[in-house]
Protein backbone atom coordinates (compact mmCIF):
# COMPACT_ATOMS: atom_id res chain seq x y z
CA UNK A 1 0.00 0.00 0.00
CA UNK A 2 1.66 2.96 -1.01
CA UNK A 3 0.62 6.55 0.63
CA UNK A 4 1.97 9.74 0.95
CA UNK A 5 2.89 10.68 4.38
CA UNK A 6 -0.08 12.77 5.21
CA UNK A 7 -2.09 10.41 3.74
CA UNK A 8 -1.04 7.83 5.78
CA UNK A 9 -1.02 9.71 9.16
CA UNK A 10 -4.67 10.91 8.36
CA UNK A 11 -5.31 6.68 7.45
CA UNK A 12 -4.04 5.89 11.20
CA UNK A 13 -6.04 8.65 12.96
CA UNK A 14 -9.12 6.89 11.08
CA UNK A 15 -8.32 3.57 11.39
CA UNK A 16 -7.79 4.82 15.55
CA UNK A 17 -11.12 5.84 15.81
CA UNK A 18 -12.69 2.97 15.49
CA UNK A 19 -10.31 0.37 16.53
CA UNK A 20 -8.89 2.83 20.11
CA UNK A 21 -5.46 0.58 20.20
CA UNK A 22 -3.13 0.01 17.35
CA UNK A 23 0.32 -2.26 16.93
CA UNK A 24 3.16 -0.68 15.26
CA UNK A 25 3.85 -4.11 13.75
CA UNK A 26 0.04 -3.96 12.57
CA UNK A 27 0.55 -0.82 10.90
CA UNK A 28 3.90 -1.48 9.18
CA UNK A 29 2.38 -4.50 7.48
CA UNK A 30 -0.90 -2.62 6.57
CA UNK A 31 1.05 0.55 4.64
CA UNK A 32 4.08 -1.58 3.86
CA UNK A 33 6.82 0.40 5.01
CA UNK A 34 9.38 0.04 8.10
CA UNK A 35 8.75 0.44 11.27
CA UNK A 36 10.89 3.05 12.21
CA UNK A 37 8.87 4.82 9.40
CA UNK A 38 5.90 4.40 11.37
CA UNK A 39 7.18 5.62 14.58
CA UNK A 40 8.23 9.08 13.17
CA UNK A 41 4.14 9.17 11.73
CA UNK A 42 2.96 9.06 15.71
CA UNK A 43 5.74 11.14 16.61
CA UNK A 44 4.44 13.95 14.52
CA UNK A 45 1.00 12.94 15.61
CA UNK A 46 1.53 12.42 19.35
CA UNK A 47 2.96 16.28 19.24
CA UNK A 48 -0.03 17.35 17.90
CA UNK A 49 -2.18 15.40 20.76
CA UNK A 50 -4.01 13.04 18.30
CA UNK A 51 -2.83 9.83 19.85
CA UNK A 52 -0.86 8.30 22.87
CA UNK A 53 2.31 5.79 22.13
CA UNK A 54 1.78 3.37 24.86
CA UNK A 55 3.43 -0.52 25.24
CA UNK A 56 4.05 -2.14 21.35
CA UNK A 57 1.64 0.37 20.09
CA UNK A 58 -0.91 3.60 20.45
CA UNK A 59 -4.17 4.57 21.64
CA UNK A 60 -6.64 7.54 20.84
CA UNK A 61 -6.42 10.52 23.43
CA UNK A 62 -9.37 11.89 24.37
CA UNK A 63 -9.23 14.90 21.98
CA UNK A 64 -9.63 12.34 19.24
CA UNK A 65 -12.39 10.73 20.99
CA UNK A 66 -14.37 14.12 21.71
CA UNK A 67 -17.19 13.40 18.99
CA UNK A 68 -17.31 9.77 19.71
CA UNK A 69 -18.23 7.97 22.84
CA UNK A 70 -18.28 11.32 25.36
CA UNK A 71 -21.03 13.70 26.25
CA UNK A 72 -21.23 16.57 24.60
CA UNK A 73 -21.08 18.73 27.63
CA UNK A 74 -18.37 16.77 28.95
CA UNK A 75 -16.69 16.94 25.84
CA UNK A 76 -16.46 20.70 25.93
CA UNK A 77 -15.24 20.40 29.51
CA UNK A 78 -12.74 18.83 27.98
CA UNK A 79 -11.70 21.32 24.97
CA UNK A 80 -11.69 23.84 27.70
CA UNK A 81 -7.83 24.31 29.02
CA UNK A 82 -7.36 21.18 27.46
CA UNK A 83 -3.46 21.56 27.44
CA UNK A 84 -3.11 22.72 31.27
CA UNK A 85 -5.37 19.93 32.64
CA UNK A 86 -4.11 17.01 30.57
CA UNK A 87 -0.44 18.60 32.07
CA UNK A 88 -2.49 18.12 35.81
CA UNK A 89 -3.94 14.65 34.73
CA UNK A 90 -0.33 13.05 33.27
CA UNK A 91 0.86 14.16 36.68
CA UNK A 92 -1.38 12.54 39.15
CA UNK A 93 -0.99 9.33 36.59
CA UNK A 94 2.78 9.19 37.20
CA UNK A 95 1.48 9.03 40.96
CA UNK A 96 -0.15 5.44 40.63
CA UNK A 97 2.05 2.50 41.20
CA UNK A 98 1.41 -1.30 39.95
CA UNK A 99 -0.82 -3.12 42.11
CA UNK A 100 -3.02 0.12 42.99
CA UNK A 101 -6.29 0.11 43.87
CA UNK A 102 -7.84 3.41 43.03
CA UNK A 103 -11.03 5.08 43.08
CA UNK A 104 -11.90 7.48 40.06
CA UNK A 105 -14.73 10.18 40.69
CA UNK A 106 -16.75 11.05 37.60
CA UNK A 107 -15.42 14.82 36.94
CA UNK A 108 -13.30 15.91 33.77
CA UNK A 109 -9.78 15.68 35.52
CA UNK A 110 -10.10 12.45 36.86
CA UNK A 111 -10.84 10.69 33.34
CA UNK A 112 -7.75 12.80 32.18
CA UNK A 113 -5.67 10.98 34.88
CA UNK A 114 -6.97 7.54 33.72
CA UNK A 115 -6.43 8.23 29.76
CA UNK A 116 -2.77 9.12 31.50
CA UNK A 117 -2.42 6.22 33.18
CA UNK A 118 1.18 4.66 31.29
CA UNK A 119 1.06 1.55 28.95
CA UNK A 120 2.84 -0.36 31.26
CA UNK A 121 0.40 -0.14 34.24
CA UNK A 122 -2.17 -0.64 31.05
CA UNK A 123 -1.08 -3.94 30.04
CA UNK A 124 0.51 -5.36 33.70
CA UNK A 125 0.20 -3.07 36.28
CA UNK A 126 -2.68 -5.39 38.32
CA UNK A 127 -4.58 -2.30 38.81
CA UNK A 128 -8.11 -2.20 40.45
CA UNK A 129 -10.25 0.70 39.38
CA UNK A 130 -13.55 1.89 41.35
CA UNK A 131 -15.64 4.51 39.24
CA UNK A 132 -19.33 5.74 38.34
CA UNK A 133 -17.76 7.61 35.74
CA UNK A 134 -18.53 5.92 32.27
CA UNK A 135 -15.70 7.37 30.36
CA UNK A 136 -13.36 6.53 33.14
CA UNK A 137 -14.69 2.94 33.03
CA UNK A 138 -14.88 2.56 28.88
CA UNK A 139 -11.40 3.86 28.72
CA UNK A 140 -9.90 1.31 31.21
CA UNK A 141 -12.23 -1.84 31.18
CA UNK A 142 -10.60 -2.75 27.39
CA UNK A 143 -6.80 -3.74 29.05
CA UNK A 144 -5.51 -6.50 30.57
CA UNK A 145 -3.83 -4.93 33.28
CA UNK A 146 -7.02 -2.69 34.74
CA UNK A 147 -10.00 -4.51 37.05
CA UNK A 148 -12.52 -2.18 36.75
CA UNK A 149 -14.99 -1.98 38.82
CA UNK A 150 -18.23 0.03 37.83
CA UNK A 151 -20.61 1.16 40.43
CA UNK A 152 -24.24 0.31 39.55
CA UNK A 153 -26.66 2.97 39.75
CA UNK A 154 -28.83 4.96 37.68
CA UNK A 155 -28.47 6.97 34.96
CA UNK A 156 -30.90 9.90 34.63
CA UNK A 157 -31.33 12.64 31.26
CA UNK A 158 -29.09 15.07 31.17
CA UNK A 159 -26.49 13.26 33.49
CA UNK A 160 -22.99 14.16 31.68
CA UNK A 161 -21.90 10.16 31.98
CA UNK A 162 -21.94 9.28 35.84
CA UNK A 163 -24.70 6.82 37.02
CA UNK A 164 -26.19 7.72 40.62
CA UNK A 165 -28.82 7.27 43.23
CA UNK A 166 -28.92 5.04 46.02
CA UNK A 167 -27.67 1.93 44.50
CA UNK A 168 -24.01 3.73 43.84
CA UNK A 169 -23.82 4.27 47.76
CA UNK A 170 -25.04 0.94 48.07
CA UNK A 171 -22.56 -0.86 45.62
CA UNK A 172 -19.78 1.05 47.14
CA UNK A 173 -20.29 -0.65 50.45
CA UNK A 174 -16.92 -3.04 51.04
CA UNK A 175 -15.34 -1.44 48.68
CA UNK A 176 -11.35 0.20 49.76
CA UNK A 177 -8.55 1.94 47.78
CA UNK A 178 -5.26 3.29 48.03
CA UNK A 179 -5.70 6.38 46.39
CA UNK A 180 -8.43 8.68 45.12
CA UNK A 181 -8.78 11.02 42.26
CA UNK A 182 -11.25 14.03 43.14
CA UNK A 183 -11.83 16.74 40.57
CA UNK A 184 -12.91 19.12 42.72
CA UNK A 185 -15.38 22.45 41.21
CA UNK A 186 -13.22 24.82 43.55
CA UNK A 187 -11.03 25.54 46.16
CA UNK A 188 -10.76 28.05 49.41
CA UNK A 189 -8.73 28.32 52.09
CA UNK A 190 -11.46 27.59 54.82
CA UNK A 191 -13.92 25.98 52.91
CA UNK A 192 -11.58 23.16 51.76
CA UNK A 193 -12.23 21.18 48.71
CA UNK A 194 -15.86 21.88 46.97
CA UNK A 195 -18.04 20.70 44.93
CA UNK A 196 -21.39 22.22 43.61
CA UNK A 197 -22.92 19.61 41.92
CA UNK A 198 -25.71 17.04 43.84
CA UNK A 199 -23.49 14.42 44.36
CA UNK A 200 -21.51 15.35 47.15
CA UNK A 201 -22.52 12.26 49.75
CA UNK A 202 -20.98 9.88 46.96
CA UNK A 203 -17.89 11.76 47.06
CA UNK A 204 -17.68 11.71 50.49
CA UNK A 205 -17.88 8.01 50.70
CA UNK A 206 -15.95 7.86 48.52
CA UNK A 207 -13.47 9.62 50.30
CA UNK A 208 -13.87 7.48 53.24
CA UNK A 209 -12.87 4.37 51.44
CA UNK A 210 -9.41 5.44 50.61
CA UNK A 211 -5.97 5.91 52.25
CA UNK A 212 -5.15 9.18 50.32
CA UNK A 213 -7.06 11.37 48.65
CA UNK A 214 -5.84 13.40 45.35
CA UNK A 215 -7.12 16.81 44.39
CA UNK A 216 -7.33 17.87 41.20
CA UNK A 217 -7.89 21.80 40.60
CA UNK A 218 -6.83 23.90 37.61
CA UNK A 219 -5.15 26.97 39.15
CA UNK A 220 -8.30 29.04 38.52
CA UNK A 221 -10.42 27.09 40.32
CA UNK A 222 -8.19 27.90 43.69
CA UNK A 223 -9.40 30.83 46.24
CA UNK A 224 -13.03 30.83 44.95
CA UNK A 225 -15.86 30.01 47.49
CA UNK A 226 -18.26 27.84 47.04
CA UNK A 227 -21.19 26.49 48.72
CA UNK A 228 -20.96 22.81 49.39
CA UNK A 229 -17.40 21.90 51.17
CA UNK A 230 -16.71 18.28 50.82
CA UNK A 231 -12.98 17.77 52.36
CA UNK A 232 -11.32 19.96 54.57
CA UNK A 233 -7.66 20.34 53.52
CA UNK A 234 -5.05 18.93 56.08
CA UNK A 235 -2.01 16.90 56.23
CA UNK A 236 -2.38 13.85 54.11
CA UNK A 237 -4.01 15.45 51.03
CA UNK A 238 -2.04 15.94 48.19
CA UNK A 239 -3.62 19.06 45.88
CA UNK A 240 -2.06 18.48 42.06
CA UNK A 241 -2.73 21.80 40.14
CA UNK A 242 -0.72 24.33 37.76
CA UNK A 243 1.20 27.25 38.13
CA UNK A 244 -1.69 29.68 37.58
CA UNK A 245 -2.19 28.78 41.44
CA UNK A 246 -1.81 31.59 43.47
CA UNK A 247 1.52 31.36 45.29
CA UNK A 248 0.44 32.80 48.71
CA UNK A 249 -2.25 29.92 48.65
CA UNK A 250 0.02 27.40 47.48
CA UNK A 251 2.09 28.28 50.32
CA UNK A 252 -0.86 28.31 52.96
CA UNK A 253 -1.22 24.53 51.83
CA UNK A 254 2.40 23.32 52.49
CA UNK A 255 2.37 25.48 55.61
CA UNK A 256 -0.50 23.46 56.58
CA UNK A 257 1.08 20.03 55.59
CA UNK A 258 -1.14 19.89 52.44
CA UNK A 259 1.69 18.13 49.72
CA UNK A 260 0.97 20.51 46.55
CA UNK A 261 2.37 19.42 43.00
CA UNK A 262 2.78 22.12 40.07
CA UNK A 263 2.37 20.28 36.70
Amino acid sequence: MSTTTQTRRAKIIEILDQERYLKIAGLSQLFGISQMSIRRDLCQLEEQGLLRRVHGGLVATPLLRLGLDIHPEFAAQIRDGYQEKEAIARMAASLVQPGDDLIFDSGVLAYLTACSLPGDLLFLGDLTVITNSLPVALELAPWPGVETILLGGEYPAGREMELTGPSVLRSLEGLHAEKMFLSVDAIGVSNGAILSNDEVELRRRMIAACAKVILLASGDKIGHVEQTKILPLSAGCTLITNLAAPAEFVAHLRSHGVEVILA
